[in-house]
């Protein structure tokens, strides 16, 4: 759901990309890295293509590879802050500043192989 919102945040979120995979990417370029590091280097290649996957596509494809799927918890906070003026820093993870029950941010999963 993340990855559905907008990036113009100014007015708050809006949904503004496909939650569901679309057979064509989302295509962008950007030099800047997701690490905040003052001194990260600038990407060379900075073309990106990216591809939405939903939580039923993901859990199926897990399940399909034959792993058992022992919990699974969606997270209304973040490793990353995607809209600095909307969130604030919470230990290491980032929460929306208002109303922060109000979008999953991340999910965890954890699985095993049967013996």
């Amino acid at each position: 759901m993340f990855m559905a919102i907008g990036e113009d945040v100014s007015e708050g979120l809006k949904i503004e990309q496909p939650y569901f995979q679309q057979r064509a990417p989302q295509t962008w370029e950007d030099d800047g890295s997701y690490i905040d590091a003052k001194h990260a280097p600038r990407i060379q290649h900075t073309k990106s293509h990216e591809w939405n996957h939903s939580i039923g596509e993901i859990l199926t494809a897990v399940l399909n590879t034959g792993l058992v799927i022992d919990s699974f918890e969606e997270t209304n906070y973040s490793a990353w802050c995607p809209w600095p003026h909307l969130m604030e820093r919470d230990g290491d993870t980032f929460r929306l500043r208002e109303n922060p029950d109000r979008l999953a941010l991340q999910w965890v999963m954890s699985a095993h192989r049967p013996s």
